[in-house]
């Protein structure tokens, strides 16, 4: 009798150990909406639309473009976030502006980048969620002070990846007035793939974009209000 009672006891112990557990220790879940949090879940094409410029820094010089847009698909959970296209110039261009007197050309390698993911990972007082896009690759072609080189750069993370913050319509925090979904990189490292000898080793990715998916699946328009939860 003694014997059982330590056993209840001790199954007691566990139970209460386990429901005072903070709830951010467990695991957290990823959902994509329609519209807002209450929205039935999204799964289908996406696009990312540049807000501003984006540019792109190294040692030598920073180019810098005005217009672009990365199109890709996700599962509603934020998982098979692939990467179809990846298209960035200037207008007036096509062409970017660089300081060191010349123009810029920026080229996705290897599309589709497959198996990214979006993640719920809120920070008070900041973002959402984070984006990563996996197998990143990109060429640039530039001309200066310098000649003309090409350089190829890669993400830095782990699978060649890049990581954005991802911020929801209704964040005050988020970086443009845009009542969108938005996702921010700053700074964000690439490390040198290949290309001449002039190409430094690093350089650095600044952007952000509004993020929308189709009302309609397959239809082309990017209409679609988007929200993420856990």
């Amino acid at each position: 009798m003694k014997r059982l009672r330590n056993l209840v006891l001790a199954v007691t112990a566990v139970v209460l150990a386990l429901t005072s557990v903070p709830t951010s220790a467990w695991a957290a879940t990823t959902k994509i909406h329609r519209n807002d949090q209450f929205g039935a879940l999204y799964s289908g094409k996406v696009r990312a639309t540049l807000i501003g410029n984006v540019s792109i820094s190294t040692s030598l010089a920073t180019a810098t473009c005005n217009v672009g847009v990365i199109d890709g698909t996700v599962q509603s959970d934020g998982t098979m976030l692939n990467v179809l296209a990846y298209n960035f110039s200037n207008s007036p261009g096509p062409q970017c502006p660089n300081s060191a007197g010349g123009q810029s050309t920026v080229t996705a390698v290897g599309l589709p980048w497959n198996n990214g993911n979006v993640t719920y990972a809120p920070v008070p007082n900041g973002r959402d969620g984070t984006i990563a896009l996996n197998s990143v690759k990109v060429t640039s072609t530039s001309t200066g002070w310098f000649g003309t080189i090409n350089c190829t750069y890669r993400g830095s993370g782990a699978g060649n990846s890049i990581v954005l913050d991802a911020f929801n319509p209704t964040n005050t925090n988020r970086p443009q007035p845009v009542v969108q979904a938005q996702a921010r990189a700053v700074n964000y490292s690439l490390n040198k793939d290949s290309g001449s000898f002039l190409c430094p080793g690093t350089a650095t990715f600044s952007a952000t974009f509004q993020l929308l998916g189709e009302t309609t699946a397959n239809s082309g328009v990017y209409d679609q209000k988007l929200h993420l939860t856990s």
